[in-house]
């Protein structure tokens, strides 16, 4: 690929990525301080409950060829327990969601234990 073509290529990509990461940091500083429209501050604050339901879903339709049901209904329960345990200990969406598609993960790598 020619540089002319890379270098923007590569540089929107990085724009890209730092504004996944900053865009939701800001949305926060900005949901505490008030300033937000009350529809825009419910919409980011579900977010994260959205973020779990879209990975159970995700891992749900793992179930579907009854061929994969004993292994894959281990795993479901593995991330779902895990992320229901997490949210109740700290509150935080993101963590539960993180621990939950570890422990799901982990269930589906070593299904036997």
């Amino acid at each position: 690929m020619p540089l002319e073509v890379l270098l923007p290529v590569v540089l929107l990509g990085g724009l890209a990525t730092y504004l996944t990461r900053y865009l939701p940091m800001a949305a926060a500083k900005w949901l505490t301080d008030g300033r937000l429209p009350p529809r825009l501050s419910r919409f980011l604050r579900a977010l994260g409950p959205a973020a779990i339901a879209a990975l159970l879903a995700l891992s749900l339709a793992e179930l579907l060829p009854a061929a994969h049901l004993p292994g894959a209904a281990l795993a479901v329960l593995a991330g779902a327990g895990t992320v229901i345990i997490v949210h109740r200990l700290t509150g935080n969406p993101a963590w539960a969601t993180l621990a939950g598609a570890v422990a799901y993960g982990l269930a589906a790598v070593f299904p036997g234990g």
